[in-house]
């Protein structure tokens, strides 16, 4: 039998197999441990860029990963000169063609090349493909209707199909991004896809899509002044020269001048500082002007305490859907309630119908979508966080308009459900007291807490915070961290000695 090659028997390769996975495996955990600690860490620098490629090019549909690198590569961007972003520029445009000759319809890959392409030479490659595309807008749009009736399960055509409706139906007269009559009808050919198959998510995905297709207007919120500090918030994020343009602070009948600052750095931000030199004493007649939307709004601004003046815009969340669409989402509410009699642990299914009641009326359903959210986390626990962050945001949007009508500066959740996110955070600026006392909190919303501008005592004791690398500079008198036993004593002691306020821990 001497000089014939030794065939492995299927045991033997089904062993070698499974070594060679755990192998990849185990490299696999080690590098991600170290994503995430660098992360944590917020150490976004080159060598986690290295890391994620690594592990991306084994695996190019980590999507968290990509997020990582576009923070990364925009710092990179700031920072350096054109020269010196060619390179970037090409480094990761190599690695994503890498990346989709290992998985072509990796949708993270495609996405990021066109991030890279928006971001470092807006608009010209995207154009230059479109401009060789021959066939018509509506021949494509009928095109992916066809692949769909082939086949409900084709997210590419989906995904196609809502780029081209809002070219091909925009709804000019009123002002929304699709005409009433073709919203109507994707919402309806989605619901027969949905029926046909209810676990078949790129139906729903494109669902999601379509409720978030209404009118929506920038507002102004909140104004906030003090002897220290003038702010204004918003509703959206707007830009420099929205700010510049649209707004007005006015004081005894005249209008304040100075710089807008944004609070993030950004150009858009939610919350803008006014830099201005004027005394602020306790008789003072103080207004706010907003020029954005179709009416002139105009916030008087009330005082709290000795030279604190603060000014309110009335809270509604409601999304703004035509009566056409609230019919049509009726209906199919309807339908929903009827599957779920027929699959009642469908999560898809519950979900929508979840999402149906938040869209059609979020304060007389909010008990159910809250209950039915708390039924997703146990019969879909992989998306458990997903769930626990809608839990939070709806809630926080529950409890805002009565926060609003009280004159008190304190801001603390007064719902069950323990918070895990921090959203809509500008609208809590004028607080002096925030408690976050008690809740599910982790370091990664550190960063949001610069929204407390006029904070004084901030209350995080016992949450789930690991480091405290991240926390904003913001001029507080007491800050309370006990209870997050992950921290280690030593970084207590340093970051105690960095900051002038008293920490307790």
């Amino acid at each position: 039998m001497h000089g014939r090659v030794k065939v492995r028997t299927s045991e033997e390769e089904k062993a070698r197999k499974e070594k060679e996975r755990q192998e990849k495996l185990k490299v696999f955990k080690n590098a991600m441990q170290k994503i995430q600690l660098k992360r944590q860490q917020c150490e976004f620098d080159k060598d986690l860029l290295e890391l994620t490629g690594k592990v991306l090019m084994s695996n190019p549909d980590i999507y968290t990963l990509w997020n990582i690198r576009r923070e990364i590569l925009q710092q990179i961007k700031n920072i350096n000169t054109e020269d010196d972003l060619t390179k970037v520029f090409d480094d990761e445009l190599s690695m994503t063609e890498y990346c989709l000759k290992i998985n072509p319809k990796s949708y993270c890959a495609w996405h990021q090349r066109e991030w890279m392409n928006e971001i470092f030479i807006p608009g010209t490659i995207v154009e230059f493909v479109v401009s060789q595309c021959k066939s018509s807008l509506q021949d494509e749009f009928d095109y992916t209707t066809e692949k769909l009736l082939d086949n409900f399960s084709n997210y590419s055509a989906w995904h196609y199909r809502s780029k081209m409706l809002l070219q091909l139906y925009p709804d000019i007269e009123g002002g929304r991004p699709i005409q009433d009559i073709y919203h109507k009808h994707e919402l309806k050919m989605v619901q027969n896809a949905a029926f046909t198959d209810p676990d078949d998510t790129s139906a729903w995905f494109y669902q999601r899509w379509l409720l978030g297709a209404f009118k929506s207007t920038v507002n102004l919120v909140l104004c906030t002044v003090t002897q220290f500090k003038t702010t204004i918030a918003f509703s959206k994020h707007v830009s420099y020269d929205y700010v510049t343009s649209k707004s007005r602070v006015i004081v005894n009948e005249n209008v304040i001048s100075g710089d807008w600052i944004s609070l993030s750095g950004n150009n858009h931000d939610t919350l803008w500082i006014l830099g201005h030199n004027v005394s602020i004493n306790d008789d003072m007649n103080i207004k706010v002007e907003h020029n954005g939307n179709e009416k002139n709004e105009i916030i008087s601004c009330f005082k709290y305490k000795h030279m604190t003046y603060i000014g309110k815009s009335d809270i509604c969340f409601q999304n703004n859907y035509s009566h056409p669409i609230i019919e049509e989402l009726n209906e199919q509410l309807k339908a929903c309630r009827q599957l779920l009699v027929l699959e009642p642990d469908n999560k898809w299914t519950l979900l929508t119908t979840t999402i149906f009641l938040h869209c059609i009326d979020s304060k007389l359903y909010y008990q159910e979508t809250i209950q039915n959210l708390q039924r997703l986390k146990k019969l879909d626990q992989q998306r458990a966080g997903y769930y626990n962050d809608l839990l939070t945001k709806w809630s926080i949007e529950e409890q805002l308009p009565l926060d609003y009508a009280s004159k008190d500066l304190v801001f603390k959740p007064t719902f069950s459900e323990k918070i895990t996110i921090l959203p809509h955070l500008q609208y809590y600026s004028f607080c002096e007291v925030v408690d976050l006392s008690n809740q599910n909190l982790c370091s990664n919303i550190l960063p949001s807490l610069i929204f407390l501008q006029h904070c004084k005592i901030l209350i995080l004791r016992n949450n789930k915070l690991h480091t405290l690398k991240g926390f904003p500079n913001i001029f507080l008198e007491k800050l309370d961290i006990q209870g997050n036993k992950d921290i280690s004593e030593e970084e207590l002691k340093h970051f105690k000695d960095s900051h002038d306020f008293v920490t307790i821990f």
